[in-house]
């Protein structure tokens, strides 16, 4: 049985999270690109940190809108071990990190000639 190659698509997730109307700033969401039907396929989602789990939750849902997958399996750059939501444990896990909840986890892409980083960050406390 002859089966195509991996796909590739994204989808920007926001109006499916349960928190996307808690800031009062404008919300910006970005180009959805899935061109091709998963119903009945293995879907792989990528996640670059996995903290309380409520993107995964919000990507489930917005899937659905696509099709029904066979499979769902989540694969997490970064992964915070602690400060779970919603019961969600990622398959495959680049790195795990401790964290405490007063921080935030910042991925830093650099290409070929800087070193990417992960960082830990104190957060901005908002008035």
């Amino acid at each position: 049985m002859n089966h195509p190659g991996p796909f590739f698509g994204k989808f920007d997730v926001s109006f499916y999270r349960d928190d996307f109307r808690r800031e009062d700033k404008l919300l910006l969401v970005s180009e959805s690109t899935l061109d091709f039907t998963i119903e009945g396929r293995r879907v792989i989602l990528i996640d670059d940190v996995m903290y309380t789990g409520r993107t995964i939750r919000a990507s489930l849902d917005a899937l659905l809108d696509y099709g029904r997958p066979v499979q769902v399996e989540l694969l997490t750059l970064v992964e915070r071990r602690f400060s779970r939501h919603l019961p969600i444990q990622p398959d495959y896990i680049g790195i795990s990190v401790d964290s405490i909840k007063s921080q935030e986890v910042r991925v830093e892409w650099r290409g070929e000639e800087d070193e990417d980083k992960i960082i830990l960050v104190e957060k901005r406390k908002k008035y």
